[in-house]
């Protein structure tokens, strides 16, 4: 019987591959000048964003400002505006008391998210967001017996606020600089002006911080 021969196959070689052990200097520095590229897109975009959100919010208070001028014309009721550094809410004279305007379509509660705040001046002095502390009355005392005294939280809660901007069935308010910009470096802010007669102002984006800039070019804008 013949034999038959079977060829024998190689082993095969494996395929040597040599891995990257670390990056080259151009690599990294062709990373890190992306990565630079990125954030300073992303920079942009931040920026542009909050200057059109911080128009948004602008130009929404002055329209909600003439709303409110035209109701209490309207209506005949004497409504005011309260401001806070965070936002602004508006109020109606009542009872003898100004107390928060409830259950408006338009007039409402408008909170500011960071970085747009929001500043008030009256005939050119600097708007007290607080109301001052009443006096105590003669009769009355703290820490007597059978009572406890009130915290000084409790006491701020309990103060009525009031409106630094007043406007009048009359049709007349009192004067005020209300400004609203981004609390960051090279800030810019809007400002909106009001006076006695009814004339609301509304002006351009200004550079400067809406707090400490506030009046800045007033004189120029009133000749």
């Amino acid at each position: 019987m013949k034999q038959i021969s079977i060829p024998k196959t190689s082993r095969l070689e494996p395929i040597k591959t040599t891995l990257q052990k670390g990056f080259t200097l151009v690599e990294v520095l062709i990373a890190l000048m992306i990565a630079a590229l990125m954030i300073s897109v992303a920079t942009i975009a931040l920026n542009d964003n909050e200057a059109a959100e911080l128009k948004t919010k602008s130009r929404q208070l002055y329209g909600l400002l003439q709303v409110a001028q035209e109701e209490s014309i309207i209506r005949g009721i004497e409504l005011g505006v309260r401001i806070e550094s965070d936002g602004y809410s508006f109020m109606i004279y009542n009872g003898g008391k100004w107390q928060p305007l409830e259950d408006h379509r338009l007039l409402k509660d408008i909170q500011l998210e960071e970085p747009v705040r929001i500043a008030v001046n009256l005939e050119g002095q600097d708007a007290l967001l607080e109301n001052e502390a009443p006096e105590d009355d003669g009769d009355s005392e703290r820490g007597s017996k059978g009572g406890s005294a009130t915290s000084e939280n409790e006491e701020d809660k309990n103060k009525a606020k009031t409106p630094q901007i007043y406007m009048l069935s009359s049709g007349e308010m009192n004067e005020f600089v209300v400004t609203i910009g981004l609390d960051r470096d090279e800030p810019i802010f809007y400002r909106i002006r009001g006076n006695y007669v009814g004339e609301i102002d509304f002006s351009n984006a200004l550079e400067g911080h809406y707090s400490h800039d506030w009046d800045k070019d007033l004189e120029d804008d009133d000749e």
